[in-house]
């Protein structure tokens, strides 16, 4: 074995036009036979393109947190985003009977509170909502073969079961009775809907209930959202404080049924995005320049973040390359952090060929390993993609489509964040790689 010269390294930097690669380190050197040692290299300045893209849609449907998003906020930065949800409502058995001359006292929506994002405030929180009763079938999401995703739509009722304006109180209990239930959106329906499901004879089973009575759309309905005003709410669809319930009272009686619903009962959102005029937009549509020094990543497919490493191949001109570490640092835009937070957690994953995305071989080596979480005291985020950028070195003639930047959770949570791009000139996005030739 011979020790390769720093004059390959060096001419390696010229072809990749970088300039911050630091000598061998001797890693490792003093295990080795005297006159066996290998050439270890550092090296943190990497070519990278990066540019804010747009999401085509993200699966919202059976969604194992059980949270799903309801609401309208007027993002200060990336304009307005509402969620609407979609969803069934069961038999709680198939034994129903209500008696005779039953008559609805009331019928009430109910959905558990879990969190929300953006202002609930009494200044800036109020919203309203609108109650719509399906005009078509949801089909069962137990399986990914049925998966619903963001960009789905249904037809509605003309005429809506109601139309609710309210301020979110995500932290008092609901006395109802004797009962307490925990912090809910409570939504009164029109009586007509209570009053149709008494004197339905498709009461059989669910399977004829839901030819009658196909499920709601809860969606926001507001005119416009001022910035910095409305939220997006996340709700527990599957928790046992979400609900339809039907009181009513016969002759000699008076009770209530629960109609039920869970996360296969047809449950989805749909996502809107509102992007222009906004900085986000001009991004979009600069593609690498712009991506340059500032990037955008949104939840409820919005954007995100499309990262390519040209030059990387270029390193097999040194012979055979052993990746010991590879980090990309995603450092946040510190000027840009506001009082909306920044997401917990990113996900990298890898593009392929028809643009789609996939997880990297190192994101199965855990979490400790992968990275993606936020570090608070450097304000970044921090990759482990070595196995994945060691099959790049080891399979030359296949084509890299490039690696996405996302928020994890995209589905159940509105978070976004904006970064640092390859070529801000105080903190910007790089490639930390250690690296072994071996002859």
């Amino acid at each position: 074995m011979t020790f390769r010269t720093t004059t390959a390294f060096f001419g390696l930097l010229t072809m990749l036009i970088i300039s911050s690669c630091k000598e061998p380190d001797g890693i490792g050197l003093d295990v080795l036979p005297e006159g066996e040692e290998m050439a270890i290299a550092w090296i943190d300045s990497f070519t990278i393109e990066a540019r804010t893209i747009l999401y085509d849609s993200v699966q919202t449907s059976g969604l194992s947190s059980g949270t799903y998003l309801i609401g309208d906020f007027g993002d200060p930065i990336f304009g307005r985003v509402q969620s609407e949800l979609f969803m069934q409502f069961k038999l709680p058995s198939t034994s129903v009977e209500f008696g005779s001359g039953a008559v609805v006292d009331s019928i009430i929506l109910n959905l558990a509170y879990v969190g929300s994002y953006g202002s609930t405030d009494k200044l800036k929180g109020t919203m309203t909502f609108g109650v719509y009763e399906l005009e078509e079938d949801l089909r069962n999401t137990s399986t990914t073969d049925s998966a619903y995703y963001s960009t789905a739509s249904h037809s509605v009722s003309a005429t809506p079961l109601a139309v609710y304006q309210f301020r979110p109180d995500l932290y008092s209990d609901v006395i109802s009775g004797s009962d307490t239930i925990r912090p809910s959106l409570r939504i009164p329906l029109d009586n007509t809907l209570g009053t149709r499901i008494l004197a339905s004879g498709n009461l059989a089973s669910n399977d004829v209930f839901l030819t009658e009575f196909k499920g709601l759309n809860i969606k926001p309905m507001d005119v416009s959202m001022s910035s910095g005003f409305g939220s997006i709410l996340y709700f527990n669809v599957a928790s046992s404080f979400s609900w339809v319930k039907l009181y009513y009272h016969t002759d000699t009686d008076t009770s209530f049924v629960d109609f039920l619903t869970s996360n296969t009962d047809g449950v989805h959102t749909a996502f809107h995005h509102e992007y222009a005029s906004t900085a986000v937009e001009s991004a979009i549509a600069g593609g690498t320049v712009s991506g340059a020094e500032r990037l955008y990543i949104q939840s409820m497919a919005g954007t995100r973040v499309k990262v390519e490493l040209p030059h990387l191949r270029e390193l097999n001109s040194l012979g055979a390359v052993a990746i010991n570490k590879a980090e990309l640092v995603v450092p946040l835009d510190a000027d840009l952090v506001d009082e909306y937070g920044v997401p917990s957690n990113l996900q990298i994953t890898v593009i392929d060929s028809v643009g789609n995305p996939i997880f990297p071989v190192d994101f199965f080596e855990g979490s400790d390993y992968y990275g993606g979480v936020y570090d608070s005291e450097n304000r970044q985020y921090v990759f482990n993609i070595a196995r994945h950028l060691q099959s790049l070195l080891n399979a030359p003639e296949e084509v890299d489509y490039g690696l996405y930047i996302t928020n994890s959770g995209n589905a159940v949570n509105a978070r976004r964040g904006i970064f640092n791009g390859p070529q801000h000139p105080t903190k910007p996005m790089k490639l930390r790689m250690t690296y072994t030739i071996i002859e």
